[in-house]
């Protein structure tokens, strides 16, 4: 069964913090997330959650499924987790993406929280 974590809207710089266990959690045991991202829903491979040089929170995340800005509905995305407004962990599991010879996934976070 879906854990379901509906978080009511937010600002952006003021993300819920009850996401953070939830999303540490399926980052770990590699589980797929839905999340409802600027109103559009997307199912997403967690990899890192950590802070930005703005000290905001955020997840890298390999995007599966949903509506972005860009035209592909699959890639790497790096979101603000305070523009999550509800998320939900999926039963569905993952295999991490291979690590970049840099050995960070992204440079839009400074410092990691979690990560596979």
């Amino acid at each position: 069964m879906a854990v379901a974590h509906p978080h009511p809207p937010v600002a952006a710089s003021a993300p819920d913090p009850a996401c953070l266990p939830l999303l540490a959690d399926a980052l770990h045991r590699r589980r797929a997330v839905q999340i409802l991202y600027d109103d559009a829903w997307r199912v997403v491979h967690p990899h890192e959650i950590g802070r930005t040089a703005k000290g905001k929170l955020a997840l890298l995340a390999w995007q599966t499924a949903g509506i972005g800005r860009s035209a592909e509905p699959e890639g790497w995305r790096l979101f603000d987790l305070g523009r999550v407004s509800a998320m939900e962990v999926l039963q569905a599991t993952f295999g991490p993406r291979p690590h970049p010879a840099a050995g960070h996934w992204t440079a839009g976070i400074r410092k990691t929280i979690a990560a596979l």
